[in-house]
């Protein structure tokens, strides 16, 4: 393998995560998507080596792909940040900053924030403040034993208000059904939501798949995203 190969291949290796976890935040049809990116480092990546150092980033490697990404994705309205850096691997936010404005800034949603010490407002605080908030509970968990999130990131990823409140209220029980997110309101809205980031996803892969870059996935207009041609039976 040349020097230019082992430059590109941790890129080639985030962008196809980014198209497995993200399509609906490149498509526009979301205004973000959260994932983890394993280290290889990460207790099952020492339990296995051979195999989890093709799936896994190693920490420097992983900074060098963000580079490489965030330099594609940023002229489309896409951005990446990594919200906290466990020993499982990156939690790794991708979005738009025009839409995840909007939603943030929805009445009902912006005061439920300003109540949890967030300012609206400001989508770079409230994401600082988001970045501060999970790294706290990660200390939380690690001190108690006990998983502890917070659970507000449900606006942070544009899932619908009620549902992130019924989550909330109900401690992640008694939902009407599960899929990108627990529901709560308005199910059948929700599972079409979901066949259509499924649906897009695929469509996006398979582009992908076939030598379409990921910068040209992501150029889509936000103010009119092509969700309906993905709203069919999954």
């Amino acid at each position: 393998m040349n020097v230019t190969e082992q430059s590109t291949a941790p890129a080639d290796a985030l962008e196809r995560k980014l198209v497995h976890h993200c399509t609906p935040t490149l498509a526009a049809i979301k205004p973000a998507n959260l994932f983890t990116c394993r280290s290889a480092f990460s207790p099952a990546a020492r339990l296995d080596p051979s195999r989890a150092t093709a799936a896994a980033l190693r920490g420097d490697e992983l900074s060098s792909a963000l580079r490489v990404c965030r330099a594609k994705l940023a002229p489309h309205g896409v951005r990446i940040e990594v919200l906290a850096r466990r020993t499982s691997g990156a939690l790794v936010y991708v979005y738009r900053p025009t839409l995840l404005t909007r939603c943030i800034q929805e009445e009902r949603v912006a005061a439920f924030l300003r109540a949890e010490g967030y300012d609206p407002a400001s989508l770079s605080a409230c994401i600082e403040k988001l970045h501060r908030r999970i790294c706290g509970t990660d200390l939380q968990s690690q001190m108690t034993g006990r998983c502890s999130f917070p659970h507000e990131i449900g606006f942070f990823l544009g899932y619908p208000y009620e549902d992130v409140v019924g989550f909330i209220e109900n401690e992640g029980e008694n939902y009407l059904c599960s899929g990108c997110w627990k529901v709560y309101a308005r199910e059948r809205d929700a599972q079409s939501c979901f066949c259509c980031y499924k649906n897009c996803t695929a469509e996006y892969e398979r582009l992908f798949g076939e030598g379409v870059p990921i910068e040209c996935l992501a150029a889509v207009d936000e103010d009119f995203p092509a969700i309906e041609a993905f709203r069919v039976a999954g």
